[in-house]
């Protein structure tokens, strides 16, 4: 789904990672994609880099920059700048937030001023379910792709129970939906309920007995039995999600409010795992709350994550394992239970909550406002800024670049599926040394500085210290106002 080559440069210790993806280009109101794009990222010990977008669509060809900042969390490699760049022919100013994970990288480059937008992806479904609409059915077994009902089965009495639980292809789909969905149903022999079931995982059927824990869902990195597609029986995951949302539709063979269908989601570190479980399992690393689904019409469900409860388990998260059932405990329910399932999305989040400079939430924070302004004597230090982010596998990323007036600090939230991204600019300003008792900086010293520095005294934010420390005490007081004052009246002017 993706390519990556990785070159090293002849110069130095420089090397170039090369991503091949698809540009989609929103320009003069209309759109065009192309799978032919390229984003290459000449890497640099410093961790000021290269970077180039080709970009086909529109005939824009390429956008080179140079120097490009960049920070690394949890294996997220993140560019922020904004610049001037050669864009379609012309220099526009341009705004651009880039990152990658390994061999997946998403970018933008967004022009406001003429409402130009470019997205280059090679993430694809990496980060989501296969098949997750079940709209792929090549499987000579009829079930949907990458996922496996009692044909696939693997135990002594596969064949029996194939022959008895159905996994189809369904065109009962929601309202405003098209193509189809999995259905699963429900049969009986001798009176014993046989459970509709399909996991992304492995079914086993090896025993008669409805409750047995020979009768389960399975999962194992190590295995190397295919489906027959030659899809391992096994899901692998990159990042933690926050969410599962599915689309369900329950229907009975016998009404019955105490019967519900299940849906159980786990997050693992891939070794072997079962369910039911036949032991206390201490690979997981997370699993959806909730999962009992009651009788009823076609109905969107959103079941969060649990990480908390597993955290002792010092579980990686590499796998996802899902499995669906007409009923939640084996051999309940009755003949004809019907659980229809469509359109699942693991959903990333990552929305920052708190932005800090030195302990103290910025002025004027607001999470949906991106840019903010700050007055400092000189370079800032990025450790003196934090921030608290929402999601379980988002990360924050902090670059500086400097500017002609200062220095643009970008602080970037990043989901950990690299879809959503967003970038809070702090534009320091760091204005030439002035003079004592310019705390407005306007270039001359009146009345004006003497309400900037009580204000600032009263109420606090940023002034320039060297000028508003009129008797160079080395403290901001009321003894500076009165210098201040002082050299009103008399013409003493503060010693520089």
């Amino acid at each position: 789904m993706f390519s990556l080559a990785l070159m090293t440069c002849m110069a130095g210790n420089a090397s170039s990672i090369v991503f091949n993806g698809t540009w989609t280009v929103t320009m003069d109101g209309n759109t065009q994609t192309s799978n032919d794009g390229e984003v290459t990222i000449e890497t640099n010990p410093t961790g000021v880099d290269n970077i180039n977008f080709v970009i086909p669509p529109f005939g824009i060809s390429s956008v080179s920059l140079f120097s490009v900042p960049g920070a690394t969390v949890n294996g997220i490699t993140v560019y922020s700048t904004e610049r001037d760049v050669q864009f379609g022919g012309s220099m526009k100013h341009a705004i651009v937030l880039a990152r990658y994970i390994g061999g997946m990288m998403t970018a933008e480059i967004n022009i406001p001023a003429e409402g130009i937008t470019a997205r280059f992806d090679n993430v694809y479904d990496h980060f989501q379910l296969p098949n997750s609409g079940f709209e792929a059915w090549t499987a000579s077994t009829g079930e949907p792709d990458r996922w496996h009902g009692f044909k696939s089965a693997g135990g002594t009495y596969a064949t029996t129970s194939a022959a008895l639980v159905k996994l189809e292809k369904s065109q009962d789909v929601r309202t405003g939906a098209t193509g189809y969905s999995a259905v699963m149903t429900a049969n009986s022999i001798i009176g014993i309920v046989a459970n509709g079931t399909m996991t992304n995982g492995r079914l086993m059927a090896g025993a008669m007995s409805a409750a047995s824990l020979s009768n389960h869902a399975e999962m194992d990195k190590t295995s190397t039995e295919t489906d027959a597609n030659g899809d391992l029986f096994y899901m692998p995951l990159y990042a933690k999600p926050d969410a599962f949302n599915v689309w369900m539709k329950y229907t009975q063979g016998t009404a019955n409010a105490n019967n519900k269908a299940s849906v159980s989601v786990k997050t693992f570190d891939g070794t072997y795992y079962q369910e039911p479980v036949d032991m206390e399992y201490t690979n997981l690393s997370g699993s959806i709350v909730g999962g009992q689904i009651p009788a009823g019409d076609w109905t969107h469900y959103s079941f969060p994550f649990d990480y908390d409860s597993y955290a002792a388990n010092g579980a990686a998260t590499e796998a996802i394992f899902v499995t669906f059932s007409t009923n939640g405990n084996p051999g309940q329910g009755s003949k004809n239970d019907a659980l229809y399932v469509d359109d699942m999305q693991l959903v990333y989040l990552a929305q920052m909550t708190d932005l800090r400079y030195q302990g103290v939430t910025l002025q004027g924070w607001n999470p949906a406002v991106t840019d903010y302004t700050l007055v400092m004597d000189g370079e800032p230090n990025l450790d003196d800024f934090t921030a608290d982010v929402t999601g379980a596998s988002a990360v924050v990323t902090k670059t500086m670049e400097q500017t002609d007036n200062g220095y643009r600090i970008a602080i970037s939230a990043v989901a950990g599926d690299l879809q959503t991204a967003t970038a809070y600019i702090i534009n320091v300003t760091v204005p030439a040394a002035g003079m004592k008792g310019d705390v407005d900086n306007s270039g001359t010293i009146n009345i004006s500085d003497v309400t900037a520095l009580i204000d600032y005294l009263l109420a606090g934010g940023d002034v320039i210290e060297y000028n508003a420390d009129v008797d160079n005490s080395g403290t901001i007081n009321i003894s500076d106002v009165t210098a201040l004052i002082d050299y009103l009246l008399t013409g003493n002017y503060p010693a520089n």
